[in-house]
């Protein structure tokens, strides 16, 4: 395949167009004009996943967060986008417009939640049914959902602010960090709000409103997407090898 006809079967997978106005996504590395035989997808794409797909034979790394994300003032020989250059492989990452778009991060994390009759929680100028964040109904009580959330993202323990028990019939999700999306949801009326990570005097204000932020980890609500998203990714591009990175974890570990 070429890169560029790759590139077009993301897009529709996730339209560029659904990005935060502050996000870098796209095609950040390579020659839309070179041919593509195996990409990996992956979450971040450090030096150490940078060198799997070198090793794989791999021309593309779909990444979700940027590679690039600020302006570069310079490129370490060693880092993931020297060694991408160096080797012929290109970088796209999706970042902000997987999370908004129909089936993708969001999504995903709202079926792990069990939210019924869902909506975005900030909707896309560009697509009113889409954008950040999924609100919705749920029919479980708080410690059965807390416990849902942990065996549907595949982890030994939650961060859990606020009250850890009593009824729940409104949950809101917001895959990575939720900013100003944690009091939107609030505001909507949400009794329990699944994420990543949140800031101390967020997590304060919530547990004072009564709601419960059940929090994962940033990439840990947001990893539990890629197996959907590799499939897609084959499904559009037919002929494509795609595979799921072996190196790609969270840094941080529970010691």
């Amino acid at each position: 395949m070429i890169l560029r006809d790759v590139v077009l079967a993301l897009e529709r997978i996730a339209p560029t167009s659904l990005a935060e106005g502050w996000d870098n996504v796209g095609l950040l590395v390579g020659d839309p004009r070179a041919g593509v035989e195996r990409a990996l997808v992956t979450i971040d794409c450090t030096s150490e996943v940078a060198e799997e797909a070198r090793r794989r034979g791999c021309e593309l790394v779909v990444a979700y967060h940027p590679t690039i994300f600020a302006p570069l003032k310079r490129i370490a020989h060693d880092g993931p986008v020297a060694l991408a250059i160096a080797h012929g492989i290109a970088i796209y990452s999706p970042h902000t417009a997987l999370d908004a778009a129909r089936g993708g991060t969001n999504d995903v994390l709202a079926d792990v939640a069990g939210i019924e009759e869902r909506r975005p929680l900030r909707p896309s100028a560009a697509d009113g049914a889409l954008g950040m964040g999924r609100i919705g109904r749920v029919a479980a009580d708080r410690r059965s959902l807390i416990e849902r959330v942990r065996r549907g993202l595949g982890v030994d323990r939650l961060l859990v602010a606020g009250p850890g028990e009593g009824p729940a019939s409104c949950c809101a999700v917001v895959a990575g960090a939720p900013g100003e999306l944690l009091f939107s949801a609030m505001d909507a009326g949400a009794d329990v709000i699944v994420t990543g990570e949140v800031r101390h005097h967020d997590a304060l204000a919530a547990a004072a409103r009564g709601v419960t932020v059940i929090c994962a980890l940033h990439s840990h609500s947001e990893r539990v997407a890629l197996a959907s998203y590799r499939a897609r990714i084959a499904e559009r591009a037919p002929g494509l090898d795609v595979a799921a990175s072996e190196l790609d974890r969270d840094p941080f570990v529970i010691a």
